[in-house]
């Protein structure tokens, strides 16, 4: 069972994959302090139904001055096939990818002449100043492991830790649909549709635009307005292209409707 918004809430997720990246949350922990989850796992964690499955542990980071950069402290701790955001990183079950983002105390200092760009700064410190904790549990259970009357072999890991919030996540998702390839994109822009239209999270989201900073809200409500008003067929389109787990067009008009509702009339 996912979706409680609660401080301290307890979480279950299954599935080996899920097993993994809750095993490498301490990890990460151990090497940035007081890292947020954040992206799928976030997502999964804050909806009541967890709706796909996700392959990378996501993190943000608040990086202060003089600290050493993400990429830095990954090569250090030994991970492997480094991009710009991340890496392997070497864990008790094997090696997991972990992507970090990073937020200085100084990113809203400078002025902005991109809205994308001050959308991404200004969700980064929402998200890093609002993120509650949840206990997370992961278990998957392997039937072909039975071995006579011993039963199958259950794996089981969990962490405690700080995870995004819905009304951050949506903004820290319409963000990062922008310059994606496509199927992230559209996994993306369907992480905000259910954030939006679950009933565990659609009041906190409400809620939490209601207490944001107006500029914010403003820059949230016109990436929103590009992917489900101005490119609506696109977004349609992507999104059924995911196939199983896509939602039909009125699911997407509706949550268009919540979220101008939550933004435009505050």
């Amino acid at each position: 069972m996912s979706g409680s918004q609660t401080p301290d809430a307890t979480v279950h997720l299954v599935g080996a994959v899920m097993v993994n990246l809750v095993g490498a949350i301490p990890r990460v922990q151990a090497l940035f302090e007081l890292p947020v989850i954040v992206g799928g796992l976030a997502v999964m964690s804050r909806l009541g139904n967890a709706y796909r499955v996700t392959q990378d542990l996501d993190a943000l980071r608040r990086r202060l001055e003089g600290a050493a950069s993400s990429l830095e402290v990954l090569r250090a701790a030994g991970a492997t096939d480094i991009n710009e955001i991340g890496g392997l990183v070497p864990t008790e079950r094997g090696d997991v990818r972990v992507d970090l983002l990073e937020a200085r105390h100084n990113d809203l200092d400078r002025e902005f002449t991109d809205p994308t760009d001050r959308l991404e700064a200004m969700a980064h410190q929402w998200t890093l100043d609002t993120a509650t904790p949840m206990h997370i549990v992961a278990t998957t259970i392997d039937p072909s492991s039975r071995r006579g009357d011993a039963g199958p072999v259950i794996d089981r890991t969990q962490a405690v830790a700080l995870v995004a919030r819905p009304g951050p996540l949506v903004a820290m998702k319409l963000k990062a649909s922008i310059d994606r390839t496509t199927v992230k994109e559209a996994t993306d822009l369907l992480d905000v549709i259910r954030l939006v239209t679950d009933p565990a999270t659609a009041g906190f989201v409400l809620a939490e635009f209601e207490e944001a900073d107006a500029q914010l809200v403003e820059d949230v409500a016109a990436h929103a307005h590009l992917k489900f008003r101005k490119n609506v067929l696109r977004t349609r389109r992507i999104i059924r292209d995911l196939g199983p787990q896509a939602v039909d067009a009125e699911f997407i008009d509706g949550a268009a409707d919540f979220l101008e509702g939550a933004l435009l009339g505050r």
